[in-house]
């Protein structure tokens, strides 16, 4: 029997495409609460369809705005940017927002003059926000022009912050972005990175990532020596790099989620990591870790990482298998290393594991046995779920219950989030005049 919100759902499906039916408000007789939440679970290009009179236009409007995801897509940024402007009313209803700023190396006549320099007048309308992620590459943490709008950021009232493509100045990759005309000179910027990270959180947030972030040993270094409890009590999970995660550990008491991102390790990483992660090595309870499929002294050593944070429940491993390299083994072999392993960690209950290659037409690549899901139930008696590389859930079931024994039963694969943008707004034809 469907609930509720399933036969809501289903009745919209049926008629989403069919505006005239609505025409008389709300036919369905939910509240609007019921009715956002349905509106929440349709395609964004549905949507719109039935916004045909007040009362649905107001709770679709909420739909659209309240969660935005534009992070690869510059030009669809600075469209909702200029939406905010001429619209402050859609923009109080955002609470996460995600968005590119690489169209700030646009040709100037490409841009409104009402953005100009930064569009910090338009974000500063989203004045509800709760959630925000920066894309596109991240010099405006540190670049003193940009002064002004990490000040802004640092006074909104954010619960979570991610900066994905946090680069280093003073790192030899550290370069002007192609294009960008600006006679500053960026490689002569002499400023403290680990400073201006700082300036940027604030104690409500509860979560902060840095997907892609590579910084030196001194820019982590004077994070660390900087950074106290009191500029984020209420940090519950960082995602980082090891170098600078391990600025964030020693005064994140309440820690609870740990995303490390790709990093070659060796001994004196882990000897760091054991340093740094003591005062919340028994609170990590969602551990996830990226690693390169080549890295031989982390497979070698998977066990030492994994006994970082002994009490952790949910465990994460992405293997980066993005080679064009022909002799690469499958996810078998390396799900078969991760189960040797994870007898470090005794109170774990749900392991995934993700394999990403340039090859997924491979013929099984990303098939595993079942002997291996019982070593994984074997090595770890509290496990209770299991996600493989292709992407399917394992549970397993008791077959004699005095022995202890189980095997692996098949629950059905997981489904992908559907991604429904395919792509950027195509770049202003140019003039012939």
């Amino acid at each position: 029997m469907l609930s509720t919100g399933q036969t809501a759902k289903f009745e919209l499906e049926q008629v989403v495409d069919q505006p005239a039916l609505l025409q008389n408000g709300n036919a369905f007789g939910l509240p609007n609460e019921l009715l956002l939440r349905v509106v929440s679970l349709l395609p964004t290009t549905s949507i719109p369809n039935l916004m045909v009179n007040r009362s649905l236009r107001s709770v679709c409007e909420q739909g659209l705005y309240q969660s935005i995801y534009l992070p690869w897509h510059p030009r669809r940024s600075l469209r909702l940017l200029e939406t905010f402007l001429l619209r402050p009313d859609m923009a109080l209803l955002v609470r996460h927002l995600e968005i590119d700023l690489n169209w700030r190396y646009f040709p100037a006549n490409q841009v409104p003059g009402v953005l100009h320099p930064d569009g910090l007048e338009a974000l500063c309308l989203a004045k509800n926000m709760q959630s925000l992620s920066l894309g596109g590459f991240g010099d405006w943490i540190w670049e003193p022009k940009m002064a002004k709008f990490r000040e802004t950021i640092f006074k909104m009232k954010l619960v979570r912050l991610q900066v994905p493509d946090l680069r280093d100045p003073h790192t030899r990759y550290a370069c002007k972005w192609p294009g960008d005309s600006d006679s500053e000179d960026e490689d002569a910027w002499d400023g403290d990175l680990g400073d201006e990270i700082r300036t940027l959180l604030q104690p409500l947030l509860e979560a902060v990532e840095f997907p892609d972030s590579s910084i030196t040993y001194k820019t982590s270094g004077s994070l660390r020596d900087k950074l106290k409890h009191s500029d984020i009590p209420n940090l519950k999970s960082l995602q980082a790099r090891p170098r600078l995660a391990m600025a964030f550990l020693p005064v994140t008491d309440r820690l609870e989620r740990l995303n490390l991102t790709i990093e070659y390790w060796d001994d004196r990483l882990l000897s760091d990591m054991e340093t740094k992660s003591k005062a919340i090595k028994l609170a990590i309870r969602h551990f996830t870790i990226r690693v390169w499929y080549d890295d031989d002294w982390l497979w070698s050593n998977l066990a030492k990482v994994f006994a970082l944070f002994p009490k952790t429940e949910e465990l994460s491993v992405a293997i980066n298998s993005l080679t064009t390299a022909t002799d690469v083994e499958p996810a078998s072999s390396f799900f078969e290393k991760i189960g040797n392993n994870i007898y470090a960690l005794p109170s774990l209950r749900h392991v995934e594991v993700k394999f990403e290659t340039l090859h997924p037409e491979t013929p099984g690549i990303f098939e595993v046995e079942a002997e291996a899901l019982v070593e994984y139930k074997t090595a770890c008696p509290t496990l209770e779920t299991v996600v493989d590389p292709a992407k399917r859930l394992w549970t397993f079931r008791s077959y004699h219950q005095s022995s202890g024994g189980s095997v692996p039963q098949f629950i059905g694969p997981l489904i992908g989030e559907r991604s429904e943008l395919l792509g950027d707004l195509p770049a202003p034809e140019r003039s012939n005049s």
